[in-house]
């Protein structure tokens, strides 16, 4: 599993962000994670970095 490591001044800058981008990002991970779940139940390796 791929972990992600935020410094707290990065994680601030997402959460004070314009509302439009955060929607923006929380769609493209909802989908990321979507497709991941889609390929573990198919069996195939899945790899975060595409």
């Amino acid at each position: 599993m791929h972990e992600l490591h935020y410094s707290p001044s990065e994680l601030k800058e997402l959460y004070e962000a314009p509302r439009h981008f955060k929607a923006l990002l929380y769609g493209l991970i909802g989908y990321k994670l979507d497709i991941l779940e889609k390929q573990a139940k198919k069996g195939g390796a899945t790899s975060w970095q595409s």
